[in-house]
């Protein structure tokens, strides 16, 4: 039986079969909402949780665990090489900025660098509650600029990285574009999957799948009130980047939303305000998927094929940058 919202029973018939089976089976299951747990309980249980979406993992050419120094923490990180390319994607995972690590996106990345056909440099950022904003900010700014001191001893091409990242991680990669933007570091493009960007305001699609569709509204302000509880403001643009005064001169956007994901209006709000700021802008909703989807290998075909797209989008941004050297743009 699918639950109850405010006595309604909530609507799944415009679902991708994978997902609405899937939900079905969750509710099936039961178990503690993560938002009643200690966050550190609620962690441990993510890592298995989260990993479990993914099936079989590609093989890809390297694997290689880093560190990188922020602070008085060394990040871990994981690269996953490509042979033959030094073209680069930094990745920042999702999970609400407080579970979620390199291991639950261990599958989804790996399928990602061989559809990009580029390198991957995974960050695992500090979280919430340990560490509220702006930690993992912070983390995602340092690693961009390893990137960019030690890309080339690493046969990586930093002048043209693409920022990416799911939930949480799109979160990061947007405000970090804004940044990058005003540091004057090259950035050749940002893909945005399913990313919060407003944690300040009330949408329809927020109440309208409050429950029973993956994220649930108990979870998000959960998430929010640790990420936040350093005592920053919602409103603050550099966790609510649809709130920045100034989103000119940004690197092109691939905007990704799920239709029945309680984050798409703040991100087709998003991608809107970056096109009327005159940026170059690509963005999809992708019909009867949910939050999360990224990583839900096991539920059907439908995270492969959206990786696939991202991969696709990464390439032909990375062709028209060579072409453009080439000419002598």
């Amino acid at each position: 039986m699918e639950p109850q919202e405010n006595g309604a029973r909530v609507d799944r018939s415009r679902l991708l079969p994978e997902y609405r089976t899937m939900l079905e089976d969750q509710d099936a299951l039961g178990g503690a909402a993560m938002e009643t747990l200690p966050p550190q309980q609620a962690r441990a249980d993510s890592e298995i949780r989260l990993a479990l979406h993914w099936g079989a993992k590609d093989a890809v050419s390297g694997i290689e665990d880093v560190e990188i120094p922020s602070g008085d923490v060394r990040l871990k990180a994981r690269l996953y090489r490509v042979a033959g390319t030094t073209r680069t994607m930094l990745f920042f995972h999702g999970g609400g900025w407080m579970v979620g690590s390199i291991e639950t996106h261990d599958g989804p990345v790996r399928t990602l660098a061989n559809a990009a056909h580029a390198n991957v440099l995974s960050v695992e950022y500090r979280k919430a509650p340990e560490a509220p904003f702006p930690a993992a900010f912070e983390d995602a700014e340092t690693a961009l600029l390893w990137l960019q001191e030690n890309g080339e001893a690493l046969a990586l091409d930093a002048g043209k990285v693409i920022l990416a990242g799911d939930s949480a991680g799109a979160s990061l990669s947007a405000s970090l574009a804004i940044r990058a933007r005003d540091l004057a570091i090259p950035i050749a493009g940002q893909a945005l999957i399913f990313p919060a960007t407003d944690l300040s305001g009330t949408t329809q699609s927020r109440q309208e799948f409050a429950n029973g569709f993956s994220l649930q509204q108990s979870t998000m302000i959960w998430f929010a009130e640790h990420y936040l509880s350093g005592d920053t403001l919602p409103s603050d643009p550099r966790v609510s980047p649809l709130l920045a005064s100034d989103l000119s001169h940004l690197a092109p956007t691939l905007l990704i939303t799920a239709d029945h994901d309680p984050l798409r209006d703040e991100g087709r709000a998003y991608a809107q305000r970056l096109i009327a700021a005159g940026n170059d802008v690509c963005y999809e909703e992708w019909q009867g998927t949910i939050h999360g989807f990224f990583i839900m290998d096991r539920a059907g075909k439908t995270a492969r094929k959206l990786i696939g797209r991202i991969g696709k989008w990464a390439d032909g941004l990375w062709n028209r940058h060579d072409d453009g050297k080439r000419g002598g743009g």
